[in-house]
């Protein structure tokens, strides 16, 4: 980490906030608030009653703590009241963010009537050793019709797979269009004593 670099920051990474505008990590405790920067508010919010900016900043901050989360159907259902609030601009802004993440969803999650979810992704060749390991660790998978079958209760597991080797990824699942966090190389095969 760069000592310059306060988005790395621990108290940034505790609060794990962005504006949902711009993407740019909150660090004050207004801009967390909101769910939205200095800068944004400045070009977004100008001329409005106290009573729309209101109720705007709070449907803006659960927009951004969904983006936070990689929840993009929410994101796009508050850049939907955003606008019936009359602030069409702001809204198209929430929206042009995350506009691709439907088309670049490599990843599929379908909840199966047994019970079990479907799951389809990429191979991955670079790291295929590793990657088809961690599938066979998780306990009750199964591979059927070209897909990795899990049962909800290997939820976590699955969860964790799809972290380490796909998280910056879009996938589309159950609820929706979301994006998976990234996580630190490493942590998952330790947990499932994989070796790389």
């Amino acid at each position: 980490m760069s000592m310059n670099d306060y988005t790395e920051s621990p108290a940034c990474k505790m609060l794990a906030t962005n504006c949902v505008v711009c993407g740019r990590v909150l660090v004050d405790s207004v801009s967390v608030e909101m769910g939205i920067g200095p800068e944004c508010r400045k070009e977004y919010d100008g001329g409005i009653s106290e009573e729309t900016r209101t109720e705007a900043n709070k449907i803006v901050y659960t927009a951004a703590c969904a983006a936070g989360i990689g929840r993009i159907s929410e994101v796009m259902e508050a850049a939907d009241k955003v606008e019936a609030l009359g602030l069409s601009v702001l809204a198209d802004k929430m929206r042009r963010r995350f506009k691709n993440a439907e088309r670049n969803a490599d990843i599929e999650i379908e909840m199966l009537s047994d019970g079990n979810y479907r799951v389809v992704t990429p191979y991955r060749r670079k790291d295929s050793k590793a990657f088809v390991e961690a599938w066979r660790k998780v306990p009750g998978r199964r591979w059927l019709n070209g897909a990795n079958v899990v049962p909800v209760t290997s939820k976590r597991a699955l969860w964790n797979i799809l972290k380490e080797f796909f998280g910056g990824h879009y996938a589309k699942g159950p609820m929706g269009i979301f994006r998976i966090p990234e996580q630190k190389s490493g942590i998952i095969q330790d947990q499932f004593k994989l070796t790389v």
